[in-house]
Order: structure tokens, then sequence, then C-alpha cells
């Protein structure tokens, strides 16, 4: 993005008026930082927020790699008595519906944290548009005044030179009554 700079600056006797000239590019220095250093923390967060997610992604990835190792080295009902056989059929009932649960759970925290990036993200890209407009209005309005005081000074140049005329004419001022 390019930032729109004046199109002059007020005229001295030597050119542009280096006081001027150096506030403006201060000015426009000052909100690029602000503006840079806002979209990086945004990206920072961003970053960190990859990062949670990818952990919960590889936690959920350990959790199920445990779950199907425990469900696929049962004890077999047939070596075992009844009342022995009804005890295993409960059990992994039971550690059916744990599996179940923990990988819901795991995918509501994928998704939880999914969608947590995602708004974050677009609120740092929301924020930085609206720091980014806000400098280019600033930068409009600067421009606009720097054009109005330059008109200014020109119409001022302009008298000056007309009295200055006047002042080195020899013809004799005459007093008004």
């Amino acid at each position: 993005m390019t930032i729109p700079l004046p199109e002059s600056f007020a005229l001295t006797l030597r050119g542009y008026d280096r006081e001027q000239v150096d506030e403006r590019i201060d000015e426009l220095l000052t909100e690029i930082r602000l503006l840079t250093a806002d979209r990086d923390a945004a990206v920072a967060e961003a970053e960190q927020l990859a990062r949670r997610l990818e952990q919960a992604r590889s936690d959920n990835a350990a959790l199920r790699a445990r779950a199907d190792r425990l469900c696929r080295t049962p004890a077999d009902p047939a070596a075992v008595g009844d009342r022995v056989r009804h005890l295993l059929e409960l059990a992994h009932a039971e550690a059916d519906g744990v599996v179940a649960a923990a990988r819901q759970r795991a995918a509501a925290i994928v998704g939880e944290a999914e969608e947590t990036a995602a708004r974050r993200l677009e609120d740092a890209r929301a924020r930085a548009a609206h720091e980014i407009e806000h400098a280019r209005r600033r930068v409009e309005y600067l421009a606009a005044t720097e054009r109005r005081t330059a008109g200014r000074l020109r119409k001022i140049d302009a008298f000056l030179a007309e009295a200055a005329e006047l002042l080195e004419e020899d013809t004799p001022l005459h007093a008004v009554a």
C-alpha cells in the first residue's frame, strides 16, 4: 500500500520549509509504525492460535490412537466364564462410550479453537483496515491543509511583491484625507 504524500509544501525564501517537511515525514512514519505494530500483534496472535489448534489436533490424534489400541486388544469373552463375560461386555460398552465422548469432546475443542482463531484473525484484519483508513484520512486532511496554506502563502508572496514594486517606484505618496 502506498501512502499519498502532499503535493507541495509551503515555500520559503530558499525553498520548502524544512521544519514543515520534517514534521510531515515524522507524522507519517509514526502512523506507519503504529500500523505495523498492530499488524505484527495480530499476526503473532494468529500464529499462537494456530499452534494451539495444532496441539489440540495432535492431542486428539494421540487419544484416538490410544483408544483404538485398547479396543483392538480386548479379552476373549469365550475363554472366561459367564459372569466374567458379562463384566467384559459391560466394560467394552463403557469403554466405547468413553471413547465416543472423548472423540466428541476433542472435536468440539478443535472446532472451538478454529472458530476462535478465525474470529481473532478477522478482528485483527478489521482493526488493521480501520487503522489504515484512519491514517489515509489523516494524510488527506494534512495534504488539504498544506495545499490551503501553500495557496495563502502564494497570495501573501504576490501581495509582498506588489508592495515591493510600489516602494521601488519614485512616485511620492500622498496623504489620504
